[in-house]
């Protein structure tokens, strides 16, 4: 009998060991299961004694979510396996029963029920449950939070306490995700997606604004809060980066240096920002009463016949054909 097995539910997946009188089979089996939803991870045992595991995970959006249940065990990823690794995401992690603590470049914390955690899968860190542990993920793009892979930043190894601020929406919404993830309707999964995308990133933003001295850090902070606010905004004509500079009480010179560190300008990124609404929501059945032009303005581009021309210099095609193109979906 196999030692594992997979079930469906829509966009969710749920991976499960079911064999619990071979102990080394079982074991083995969980470490596979692992590897399958995290990618290539080192898996031990922390305790004796038989062992049962379940992971259900989904794409939601632009996130991912997994939720895990599971008898004492650490997971590790090293130098050796980060190089194997075909994607390094950010994860945020909700404890809703157990312990974790979490290792990751010189820093350890302990997240326990009812806390926040997260690490950066781009560097090698080590998890270790000794307990029990049934928790929630969030497996993001560093692009959601405005960070590189690779680079320092204070999300590595961090803790919160999950009830205070954004952090107890998010561990809310997590939980209650938890509960139903296998039941959830596929219509509403980019909704979810939406939802458990703003909240990481509000969370992520406390985070961030905790950079301290670090001038490296603090300039980071700052320019991923100018453009958390500046994507709440993105749908007003009156977001300009003089706008933007004098919301954030820096000069334009200096706003303008913020966004010359990624390469770009404040007002490109504006426009690029805009650009990849239009052509979300050019993609989506469900904004197909709108016209071009309604989806636009919506995004705080007035002119039709410019937007049109901007969106094939970023796309390569018109609008109406990305529509015709997206919606007609495969053949």
């Amino acid at each position: 009998m196999s030692a594992t097995l997979v079930e469906r539910y829509g966009p969710v997946r749920v991976l499960r060991t079911q064999d619990e009188t071979n102990l080394h089979r079982g074991f083995h089996a969980w470490g596979h299961l692992v590897t399958d939803a995290c990618g290539p991870l080192q898996v031990y045992r922390t305790e004796p004694g038989t062992f049962q595991g379940a992971i259900v995970t989904g794409t939601f959006g632009t996130v991912q979510l997994a939720e895990v249940q599971a008898g004492p065990h650490a997971v590790e990823r090293t130098e050796l396996l980060l190089s194997r690794a075909a994607a390094t995401p950010l994860y945020l992690t909700c404890v809703l029963a157990g312990e974790v603590r979490v290792s990751q470049d010189g820093k350890t914390a302990v997240a326990r029920a009812g806390n926040l955690f997260s690490y950066d899968s781009s560097r090698p860190f080590t998890l270790w449950m000794r307990q029990p542990i049934h928790m929630v993920s969030v497996k993001f793009d560093h692009r959601l939070v405005d960070l590189r892979a690779g680079l320092d930043h204070p999300l590595r190894a961090a803790t919160w306490c999950g009830n205070k601020g954004a952090s107890v929406l998010l561990a809310g919404l997590l939980r209650s995700a938890a509960s139903h993830m296998a039941e959830l309707d596929p219509g509403i999964a980019d909704q979810l997606g939406s939802s458990v995308a703003s909240l990481v990133g509000a969370v992520c933003s406390e985070k961030l604004g905790e950079a301290g001295q670090d001038p490296v850090l603090m300039r980071r902070a700052l320019l991923h809060r100018i453009k958390t606010f500046a994507r709440t905004r993105l749908g007003s004509p009156d977001l300009t980066p003089r706008h933007l500079a004098k919301s954030h009480n820096i000069s334009l010179r200096y706003l303008q240096l913020l966004f010359q560190s990624e390469d770009t300008s404040p007002a490109l990124w504006i426009r690029n920002e805009r650009l990849r609404r239009c052509r979300d929501d050019l993609s989506d059945p469900r904004s197909v009463h709108l016209t071009v032009a309604n989806i636009a303005e919506r995004w705080g581009l007035d002119s039709a016949s410019h937007f049109s021309k901007l969106f094939r210099e970023r796309y390569g095609m018109t609008p109406r054909e990305w529509r015709r193109q997206s919606l007609r979906g495969p053949e």
